[in-house]
């Protein structure tokens, strides 16, 4: 009985995480279309702001994803990389996380740059701008990456 329900908890949580991590994921780099679009309008300081709140969210579903994840194999019994979908899901997920610890440094220099900006409506700094401009294609990676691991969660492969 344990067993079903933590099954179906972790289960739970772990889609749950997922649909945060690939969701806000996909909000982030829209709202990030629309700040590099136009970083010297007065909106730009606010979207940033709003981008890397998001951000947090995103980072943090991610890290339970990984959590959930790994319990699940160990719990359960699954192994690793013993079956193609699910050894394609887990490199995946190193993937993924390499590519945030790659990316991290960056990720916190820009969020101190944003935190130095003044309070309100504005432009974002050019430093901002680049920093940004620096991160975005590893942000658009890890999307695509948990898409991918979305479709072989569904889709199975033998």
């Amino acid at each position: 009985m344990i067993e079903t329900y933590g099954r179906e908890f972790l289960l739970t949580v772990h889609i749950l995480a997922v649909i945060i991590w690939i969701g806000f994921g996909f909000f982030e780099l829209w709202l990030g279309r629309i700040f590099l679009s136009n970083p010297e309008s007065i909106d730009a300081a606010p979207l940033i702001r709003i981008i890397y709140r998001a951000d947090i969210l995103v980072f943090a579903a991610t890290l339970t994803v990984f959590a959930a994840g790994v319990t699940q194999t160990i719990l359960f019994n699954w192994g690793w990389f013993t079956t193609l979908w699910l050894g394609l899901k887990q490199a995946i997920m190193i993937s993924v996380l390499i590519i945030v610890v790659l990316i991290l440094p960056g990720a916190f220099r820009l969020n101190a740059q944003i935190n130095a900006l003044p309070g309100g409506p504005g432009p974002a700094s050019s430093d901002i701008v680049a920093s940004y401009r620096k991160l975005e294609p590893w942000y658009w990676i890890m999307r695509v990456l948990g898409l991918c691991a979305v479709v072989l969660s569904i889709w199975r492969p033998v």
